[in-house]
């Protein structure tokens, strides 16, 4: 009879074990579920890697806008500028991962600097949570007037009659333009000198002065000066033609383009799922609404591609790798 009591006992104690440990199971998955729920709460900070004015910086404000009045939070931009792209990539990586700071890399930060450098303070691939691939920014291959070609063809039978002669502007080792110059040089057996500037801007106004004669830009920014007639542009670097200039795509010119910047947005690894997809979500809410595309992206030559977070992570991937084969043509060694 006593045995018989003391396993009722016991058995009455580990049923309120259960049901308390129940209770704390049901109370932690509350708390995260309300946790979730009320994010935001409080403002987020966007940094930028790039400077303003930038194609990445016109779209890292223009979402910041709209993601304000969709969250119901402040989104403050900060162009965390420096050492290509780093300072700003560095910040973002060590930022809580919590979602209240994101970062809207391009190109150079996530694909490139790993092939320029053998020691970056993050790494791409591990330190970053894909949110979603914004766009491919278009270029356009451009000469100044005073060469008499209209085409890319023209312009590899010109400069293989004058090896060397022609100067290849761009905003430094590694950058775009630099990228293209090595990529053309190996497939169509014609070399050219490459002349890096500081900044973009003063890569453009070299090309103008006729300092270069060949420059890759975005149709965006050449149009005007093609107006002008100060240059004349031969064909656009993208998935379609630029409604900036009457030139065929280098597709459509004959040449199968090898990589295409873009820019993206990333957040520190870590973060909540329901937040990156909250992010995901939103953002591709924006590259769906036709007239968020007309007015930002646009007219910085940006076509809109969104996505989930994983395929924008097997585009890094792929991205690493196409980058790495042009480098090698290039002859880039690590730093």
């Amino acid at each position: 009879m006593l045995a018989r009591q003391c396993s009722l006992v016991g058995m009455a104690m580990l049923l309120r074990g259960l049901m308390s440990l129940g209770a704390l199971i049901s109370l932690g998955f509350f708390s995260v579920a309300v946790s979730a729920q009320s994010w935001p709460a409080r403002p987020i900070q966007l940094l930028q890697p790039l400077g303003v004015g930038s194609p990445g910086d016109i779209v890292s404000r223009a979402i910041a806008q709209s993601l304000s009045q969709s969250f119901g939070q402040p989104m403050v931009v900060e162009n965390k500028v420096g050492a290509n792209g780093i300072l700003g990539m560095e910040a973002c990586a060590r930022a809580p991962a919590d979602g209240y700071t994101v970062c809207v890399p391009s190109f150079s930060q996530m694909t490139m600097n790993p092939v320029l450098y053998s020691k970056l303070p993050y790494d791409p691939l591990k330190d970053f949570a894909p949110v979603v691939l914004i766009g491919a920014i278009n270029s356009s291959i451009v000469v100044h007037v005073s060469v008499p070609v209209n085409s890319v063809r023209e312009l590899i039978d010109y400069a293989k009659t004058r090896p060397g002669a022609l100067n290849w502007g761009s905003w430094g080792v590694g950058s775009f333009p630099h990228l293209y110059m090595a990529w053309l040089q190996s497939v169509s057996a014609t070399s050219y000198t490459h002349v890096p500037y500081k900044s973009i801007g003063q890569a453009v106004g070299a090309v103008a002065a006729g300092e270069v004669q060949v420059l890759l830009n975005t149709p965006g920014l050449m149009a005007p000066l093609v107006k002008a007639g100060k240059i004349r542009a031969l064909a656009v670097v993208g998935h379609r033609r630029s409604p900036h200039m009457d030139v065929p795509t280098l597709k459509e010119a004959g040449f199968e383009p090898p990589i295409i910047s873009w820019v993206g947005v990333t957040l520190p690894v870590g973060t909540p799922r329901e937040v990156v997809m909250r992010y995901n979500g939103e953002i591709n809410k924006l590259l769906a609404d036709t007239k968020f595309v007309e007015r930002v992206l646009w007219p910085v030559s940006i076509d809109a591609v969104g996505g989930t977070p994983e395929e924008f992570a097997a585009f890094l991937k792929k991205d690493r790798e196409l980058t790495e084969r042009v480098a090698k043509l290039a002859e880039i060694k690590r730093e």
